[in-house]
């Protein structure tokens, strides 16, 4: 089965331009599994902590999770994590960083992205 490694910032995008990512997932990748690393729990938990709409996005990315995303452990960054496990287990990224996107072009990894504020697709 397909998985879907979710970054903070994409997961932050359901609350942020308040569209359903995991079902947007599931029309664009079919039967998929949603994972993502310790790394971005702490990231959201630290956003959250502060004030704001990034704290309420975060927030409300942390409550996204519990709903059958599976948890990997992590011990670097990110990013970096992001990049190997998708390169190592023919995984797709989602993200919008841009820095990224770049960085898994080169490694031959794919990456879905939020297109239009409103839609999600293949970048």
């Amino acid at each position: 089965m397909l998985e879907a490694v979710l970054d903070t910032n994409f997961l932050m995008l359901a609350h942020q331009f308040k569209i359903d990512i995991l079902g947007g997932l599931r029309e664009l990748l079919g039967e998929y599994k949603a994972v993502t690393c310790s790394g971005v729990i702490g990231e959201l938990e630290r956003v959250h902590s502060g004030k704001g709409k990034d704290s309420a996005a975060a927030g409300y990315a942390l409550k996204l999770l519990k709903r059958g995303v599976e948890v990997k452990r992590s011990s670097e960054g990110v990013d970096d994590w992001i990049l190997k496990y998708c390169a190592k287990n023919g995984a797709v990224a989602c993200t919008v960083d841009r820095e990224l996107i770049g960085r898994l072009k080169k490694e031959g990894v794919k990456a879905v992205i939020l297109r239009g504020k409103a839609r999600l697709q293949f970048g």
